[in-house]
């Protein structure tokens, strides 16, 4: 498969767009990863600016993408990206990364909230069960010391 590639025309070209894509491409997923990833049940918008500092890191982390995808001689000599030769395409592409990032992650958290829900319901019921209990305990030993008494009363009634 590799002498394959090889074999293109103008393969390392296309070697270069493919890679500066992919790194695009991670870099927006890992930024919106962070934002998925501040709550196992709620979803991305609920307080989506809260955090102050995360979003100073996210800036950076943007800014530094472009830096290395867009500055020459950097982004193309020394990184091997090529940020302005991907055009329109390239740069498109690179968000289907981070839509199914955020698609996949909100679809677990879903799952994540119905289930968090389910255990409390559960664990609810179960407290419940334990009070009722409880109650019925201390109901049976009200009753068994209120016979008691009342079968002691008798007794010394009697001899007495």
């Amino acid at each position: 498969m590799q002498t394959a590639i090889m074999e293109l025309p103008d393969y390392h070209s296309k070697l270069m767009d493919a890679r500066t894509v992919a790194f695009i491409s991670l870099v927006w997923a890992e930024n919106i990863r962070a934002y998925c990833s501040r709550s196992f049940n709620k979803p991305i918008w609920h307080d989506v600016l809260g955090n102050v500092n995360m979003q100073k890191a996210i800036i950076m982390a943007q800014i530094c993408l472009y830096v290395a995808v867009l500055v020459p001689f950097f982004s193309d000599k020394i990184l091997g990206l090529r940020g302005v030769d991907i055009g329109i395409f390239g740069w498109l592409l690179a968000l289907v990364g981070p839509v199914g990032c955020l698609v996949l992650c909100e679809a677990c958290k879903l799952i994540t909230a119905y289930q968090m829900e389910q255990y409390q319901q559960q664990l609810a019921l179960r407290h419940l069960a334990a009070a009722s209990a409880s109650q019925y305990a201390v109901a049976e030993a009200s009753q068994a010391e209120f016979n008691s008494n009342s079968k002691g009363g008798k007794a010394q009634q009697t001899q007495g």
